[in-house]
């Protein structure tokens, strides 16, 4: 059970003799999560990461964490290469692993091993074994050692095998040529290898040659390393999510958008960005994986991200007014922000006995300009002259 719960890491070679492998180790795990690849993909400054991983991180930086290049989510490509790579090195390392951990127990106890003692003879003893049955077919056996001596006593019926470090495993070649078929009136076809009627292969000869017989099925080959690229016809492609400018929507298109995509819409205007961002990462880094996970275990992870980090990444306003609320304890209210309000008033003092001096000058100007404009004097018929001069001047009749 203690086994369970240990967390493999590269340090777990630094006490044996293969500490070189190590830093192996290392450069297969991201340096984001510090966990095995994911879904590896690189970057276009040489960088391979998890897809998710990085993902995450050109969404909210766009730079890569290790360089600081300017990149972008479209550049990244699949790195096949080191997801082969890891993938064989996660199962050879429990067993180098152990193997490596048993020598450096070895070597702590002085490099007595006695206890488990590889013998190099051993008798095998025909008469306590049941005797195979006869063989149906002749076969040649070979085997690819090359130092095997056999030393065999008829009449004792053991036999003394000297053995080399290395087992011995026996390969089976079978002849075709002394190979006796079934008696089922069919022969094999030296072209096709197709099992026709004997009557009839003559025929089946000619149209082997001719090239109109059916060739079999062809046998699935591997690469070199036993792995193959999955196909389109294997796999059903994923779309993947483009990325989308959350300044040019409003808040009710981006809720209706996320209801399209099968998401929650709850929430703010900058939880709902999140959200999507969020989503499309998993999305997009589930179409670079090898073995992509059904959209309910997405929406799972969703929700795990939500309930751990979506709802606490950015604080957001809440959404009903406390001022408003039927349970509002004023009286409580004014004892806690009765600075704040104090400050409000002196301040609206200040700008209220600013206005008032500044209009005072005002009136006095205006009223000094009033006092020095002249009273306008009554214009007479005759152009120059006051009334008063004109009626002195008139004769009296």
């Amino acid at each position: 059970m203690e086994q369970s719960f240990e967390l493999a890491d590269s340090t777990d070679w630094i006490d044996t003799p293969l500490n070189l492998l190590g830093p192996l180790e290392s450069s297969l795990r991201c340096q984001i999560c510090k966990d095995f690849f994911t879904s590896p993909v690189i970057t276009s400054c040489c960088h391979t990461f998890c897809s998710l991983c990085i993902r995450r991180c050109l969404s909210s930086d766009h730079k890569c964490p290790v360089c600081r290049q300017a990149d972008q989510e479209l550049k990244l490509r699949r790195n096949w290469t080191v997801e082969e790579l890891l993938e064989n090195f996660k199962k050879a390392r429990p067993s180098v692993l152990g193997l490596a951990r048993k020598e450096a127990a070895r070597i702590k106890n002085g490099g007595d091993d006695s206890s488990e003692p590889s013998p190099k003879k051993r008798k095998v003893n025909h008469l306590d074994e049941p005797e195979p049955p006869a063989a149906l077919s002749p076969r040649r056996v070979r085997t690819r050692s090359r130092g095997a001596k056999v030393q065999a006593d008829p009449t004792h019926g053991q036999e003394e095998i000297e053995e080399s470090d290395v087992a011995i495993e026996p390969e089976v070649i079978e002849d075709s040529q002394d190979e006796d078929y079934s008696d089922d009136g069919l022969v094999p076809c030296p072209i096709c290898n197709r099992r026709v009627r004997q009557d009839t292969i003559n025929t089946h000869l000619d149209t082997c040659l001719a090239g109109d017989s059916p060739k079999p099925p062809p046998v699935k080959s591997s690469t070199a390393f036993g792995y193959r690229h999955p196909q389109g016809s294997e796999l059903k492609k994923l779309e993947r999510l483009p990325a989308i400018n959350y300044s040019l929507f409003k808040e009710h298109a981006l809720r209706k958008k996320m209801r399209d995509l099968g998401i929650s819409d709850a929430g703010p205007k900058p939880l709902l960005q999140r959200r999507h961002t969020e989503w499309m990462n998993l999305w997009n880094a589930n179409c670079d994986s090898k073995n992509p996970k059904s959209k309910s275990q997405l929406a799972r992870e969703l929700d795990t991200w939500e309930r751990t980090q979506g709802g606490n990444a950015v604080p957001s306003a809440p959404e009903r007014n406390p001022v408003t609320s039927k349970d509002f304890n004023a009286a409580q209210w004014s004892a806690n922000h009765n600075d704040e309000f104090k400050l409000l008033i002196a301040n609206a003092r200040k700008k209220s006995d600013a206005q008032v001096r500044s209009t005072i000058p005002r009136v006095s100007e205006s009223s000094n300009a009033a006092a020095e404009i002249p009273s306008p004097t009554v214009p007479s018929p005759h152009f120059g002259t006051p009334a008063a001069d004109q009626n002195d001047s008139t004769p009296s009749g």
